[in-house]
């Protein structure tokens, strides 16, 4: 499996939009189905636009599939989906690594996220750990610090 990173941008929005609501509503979830359509709803395609001309997102790509993407601002993910089909088949892991590395690169010691109740336990293997409680959209705060070691990013 030969997976490839690049930059997003604006011509992307639509795939950006496809893919989380497939992440959203095709992989398995504690959540009922109304509460994700609800928060597949929440964003419609241009919501992303900023991201984008701020060239923040990635998308990884599986020949030419386009199977996820995520984002980051500042000391922030600020967005990891990956399509059902692909979860559990370590790609979430690869953006986020990539994600980590352009964060440590800015000059931050610390990534921080809010995790979804059902992305809890991923992050968690990555490192990061709950610094707070969850807010009005059952996001969990979380935090992992960052170093360099091998190209990669790993918890310290």
């Amino acid at each position: 499996m030969s997976i490839k990173l690049r930059t997003a941008g604006l011509d992307d929005l639509a795939t950006i939009y496809a893919i989380r609501r497939d992440a959203i509503l095709g992989a398995p979830s504690e959540a009922s189905l109304n509460d994700r359509q609800a928060w597949a709803d929440k964003r419609s395609p241009n919501y992303y636009q900023d991201r984008l001309t701020a060239g923040h997102v990635i998308i990884a790509s599986s020949e030419e599939d386009n199977i996820g993407w995520g984002s980051s601002s500042d000391d922030c993910i600020t967005g990891l989906y990956v399509c059902s089909s692909w979860c559990c088949k370590g790609i979430g892991r690869i953006i986020m690594d990539s994600l980590e590395m352009e964060i440590f690169r800015r000059g931050y010691t610390f990534a921080r996220l809010g995790a979804s109740p059902d992305a809890i336990g991923f992050y968690t293997k990555l490192g990061y750990e709950s610094v707070g409680f969850p807010d009005d959209d059952r996001a969990v705060p979380m935090e992992k610090r960052l170093r360099m070691t091998d190209s990669k990013s790993t918890a310290v």
